[in-house]
């Protein structure tokens, strides 16, 4: 057997997930000709490998997100873990006694999946979205504030919801069009970088937050942020989770917070819309005079 044998592919839908307090990585991989596994550890590093494995990587996502809503969401899936781990380790310390002397290779977390995205990956991401066949698909800044609203958000919204409306595809199309499994894999594979690094921007104390929107000249006026596009994107992301999100925009400080959101990217917003979004000084303000 080769070392190639034991080289380990990791599924470009490997991801971090938080929620509930909880930090979640979700591991999906496989060694050459062999199917995918699933593997979800927590932020103490317990271990959940599951005995089945998966023809598919989209099926091993999958797996994980109904196994977390079948516990009663992340909490009760983590407290679960941790006790059927207490249960096994007299198990696991006999295991390991046996193997005493034998090398053993861990998997750990594919580092290039939780690696923020270069400046020419995000101009190539943005190039491919622009090319994307498909009216409805997203573009750069778009999917940028599209994907901080579903890192925010307060519930889940698994993959399979929202990386359609990424490529602008039906309801259940996870990969975009392209003219190879590899291609398709590789664009799938940038979205969740950039969808992780934003998750993990959040997780750090204090958050670090660097959305990504553009800056449009407006002849002699001069230059101005333009985060419409991007206010669209967390708009749809919002909408995705409304009756979670509800209790947070109709408290007062919320509301605060949602505005500039709103008036820049959701549909009738307030009657003073128009005028507050009138100018690009008012634009780039966030709406304002």
């Amino acid at each position: 057997m080769t070392d190639d044998d034991y080289e380990l592919i990791h599924s470009p839908l490997t991801q971090t997930h938080s929620a509930e307090g909880h930090t979640l990585q979700i591991e999906i991989y496989r060694s050459a000709d062999s199917p995918w596994i699933l593997e979800i550890v927590d932020e103490q590093g317990t271990s959940t490998v599951w005995g089945a494995e998966f023809a598919t990587d989209t099926a091993a996502l999958e797996a994980a997100f109904a196994a977390i809503e079948a516990e009663g969401g992340v909490h009760h899936f983590v407290v679960q873990a941790r006790e059927e781990a207490k249960e096994a380790l007299p198990e696991q310390l006999r295991r390991l006694a046996q193997a005493q002397g034998q090398a053993a290779q861990p998997i750990g977390v594919a580092p290039d999946l939780l690696q923020p995205l270069s400046e020419e990956e995000l101009d190539e991401l943005g190039r491919f979205l622009l090319e994307l066949d498909a009216e409805e698909s997203m573009t750069l800044d778009m999917l940028d504030g599209f994907l901080h609203a579903l890192a925010m958000s307060p519930e889940t919204v698994p993959p399979g919801r929202w990386l359609p409306m990424v490529w602008g595809q039906s309801e259940g199309a996870m990969l975009p069009s392209a003219d190879s499994l590899d291609e398709m894999n590789h664009w799938l594979g940038l979205v969740m970088r950039h969808f992780n690094s934003i998750v993990a921007g959040f997780e750090q104390r204090p958050p670090l937050v660097a959305p990504c929107w553009p800056t449009v000249r407006f002849g002699e006026l001069g230059e101005f942020e333009d985060a419409e596009m991007w206010a669209y994107g967390f708009v749809e992301g919002v909408q995705l989770s409304q009756a979670a999100w509800q209790p947070l925009l109709e408290h007062a400080q919320g509301q605060r917070w949602y505005r500039p959101i709103g008036l820049l990217g959701a549909d009738d917003f307030s009657a003073d819309q128009d005028e507050l979004t009138r100018t690009p000084e008012q634009r780039g303000a966030g709406g304002g005079d």
